[in-house]
């Protein structure tokens, strides 16, 4: 099966990152928070709006906030044509059909569009793995969601690498979801690069979501530095 294709600036609401991370709201609300890439979802107003503190990160916030939104609808449409082409590869319980998936993925590119305030918003910073404008320990958790493993053409594994070791500069816990690739495959070398970053003395799991959406993509990569 092929994959999706090129990267999508994606739009998920607040809810289904959290349930995909494996996290509680007192989690999410317990430490600024890092969501990187962030595309254009409703995650940060989410946990803004319940007192949280989040900055998110992503390249495509050098681009203009309304041609953003545009892309990322855009973009939204693409994935719905792929998800009816590949129906039976989807798990139906975290979102009841297509229709309430394309509901609640707009009203999340409604709430980044009503957050960010222009172009120039710090709380959205045009930033690329791996080199991110933040001090060292500056967040106590960060999110990569849909980029690192779902791309095999786009990332080799020094790429994946050296993301990885980015988010743990910055943050003290990073969680990667998900495991699994557009075309529905594992990342390879998961095993590989745990081993690598272990040896520098960094924590890593591999743990159990309840959500899951694409076939096999159950699981998150939890990572914590000494």
């Amino acid at each position: 099966m092929r994959g999706i294709g090129d990267i999508i600036v994606s739009s998920r609401p607040y809810e289904e990152y959290r349930d995909m991370f494996g996290l509680t709201d007192a989690e999410l609300l317990a430490g600024p928070v890092l969501d990187c890439p962030g595309g254009a979802g409703g995650f940060a107003a989410g946990l803004r709006a319940r007192g949280g503190e989040v900055v998110s990160a992503d390249p495509a916030y050098a681009e203009d906030p309304a041609a953003l939104v545009a892309r990322s609808r855009a973009g939204l449409e693409h994935g719905l044509r792929y998800l009816a082409e590949n129906r039976d590869s989807y798990v139906w319980t975290w979102f009841d059909s297509a229709e309430d998936l394309a509901e609640r993925r707009l009203g999340a590119l409604d709430a980044f569009a009503r957050d960010r305030r222009d172009l120039a918003d710090p709380r959205y910073v045009p930033a690329a793995l791996p080199d991110l404008p933040f001090a060292d320990g500056a967040f106590r958790l960060a999110l990569s969601g849909y980029l690192l493993f779902a791309y095999p053409d786009h990332l080799d594994p020094e790429a994946h690498e050296a993301a990885l070791r980015e988010l743990l500069r910055v943050a003290g816990e990073v969680r990667v979801y998900p495991l699994i690739d557009t075309a529905y495959v594992r990342y390879p070398g998961i095993d590989d690069l745990r081993s690598a970053l272990e040896r520098d003395g960094v924590a890593s799991e591999v743990r159990r979501v309840d959500y899951a959406f694409q076939a096999g993509a159950d699981e998150v990569l939890v990572l914590s530095r000494p």
